[in-house]
């Protein structure tokens, strides 16, 4: 199909979360033809009812209004439409299943990929169970919680939980803690327990605690552990798009590289948010890097048609 077969956009944003949106108002209020494909219907970061803005709101509230003031600029936001494949050409194309869109700018916002424990329980999502130690540690003060993983990024969890939580045990869901002896010995120092050699086999739900159930990898002996969280923390993949294909850079953790513009390696694409895996997975990082993606967005478009004039 040619170019003048499709629907063109000044800007096509991948993923309706807070980066997407915020990214959205920013080139909507410029007046710039915006479009927001989000693959889930409805999205359930819609429905987060974590901290949104200092209290005030929580986060369901938080990005509900932020949707209603991105529409108010004319901003197109289609949910259950998901993106299957990306083309660079003169202008950018973004496929989904229903139809395939032109643009000039295409802003990137799908999140994380977080690696799952794939295991009975585990979707129990903002009832105990987190990714993120920085965005919901502050849900567990005296509590007891459980952290899952064996590299750097679960002991780093564990740290930052360690300040606020009142006991902190790290299952590192293999044989053994796989990263630098120095981290080992602060978790020690921490009164963090470290369950060396335990997998998770699964996470029951009580009515006031989570059961956490290992068992020890070279014995089979199994355990319970009750606890109020648990914070899996295995690492991200790779963004869900194959963005790679079409020369946009990666880095080894998985999230999109970009510069302090929010640009990419491709010209005239830029990511924001968790996708980058740069801002900590925290809602206000997200908020920032859509802004900064909106604006150098439209200063992008705004020299395109400089010299094209």
């Amino acid at each position: 199909m040619g170019l003048s077969g499709l629907e063109n956009y000044d800007i096509a944003i991948v993923g309706a979360g807070f980066a997407g949106v915020s990214a959205a108002i920013f080139t909507g209020s410029w007046g710039l033809k915006t479009l927001v494909l989000e693959a889930e219907k409805p999205p359930e970061l819609w429905s987060y009812q974590g901290r949104g803005f200092l209290r005030v709101l929580s986060g369901a509230e938080l990005i509900q209004r932020m949707v209603e003031e991105a529409k108010g600029h004319g901003v197109e936001i289609h949910v259950g439409e998901m993106v299957t494949d990306l083309e660079i050409r003169e202008k950018k194309i973004v496929k989904t299943l229903e139809k395939d869109y032109a643009c000039d700018v295409l802003i990137l916002a799908t999140g994380p990929r977080c690696r799952f424990l794939n295991v009975p329980g585990e979707s129990w999502l903002a009832r105990g169970i987190s990714y993120c130690a920085v965005c919901d540690g502050q849900f567990f003060r005296d509590c007891e919680v459980v952290v899952v993983g064996s590299e750097n990024g679960a002991a780093q969890e564990a740290l930052k939980l360690s300040q606020i939580a009142r006991n902190v045990t790290l299952v590192t869901n293999s044989e053994k803690f796989e990263e630098e002896s120095s981290l080992f010995e602060e978790l020690k120092r921490k009164g963090v327990q470290i369950m060396e050699g335990y997998k998770i086999e699964a996470i029951e739900r009580g009515e006031l605690f989570n059961n956490v159930i290992i068992y020890n990898i070279e014995t089979g002996e199994k355990r319970s552990l009750q606890t109020d969280g648990v914070f899996i923390a295995l690492g991200v993949e790779s963004t869900a798009l194959n963005v790679e294909r079409v020369g946009v850079k990666t880095h080894r953790q998985g999230g999109i590289l970009v510069d302090s513009r929010q640009q990419t390696s491709v010209e005239g694409v830029f990511a924001a948010g968790d996708c980058t895996c740069g801002g900590g997975f925290n809602l206000t990082s997200c908020l920032g890097d859509g802004v900064k993606a909106g604006l150098a967005a439209y200063l992008y478009i705004k020299r395109l048609r400089r010299t094209k004039a």
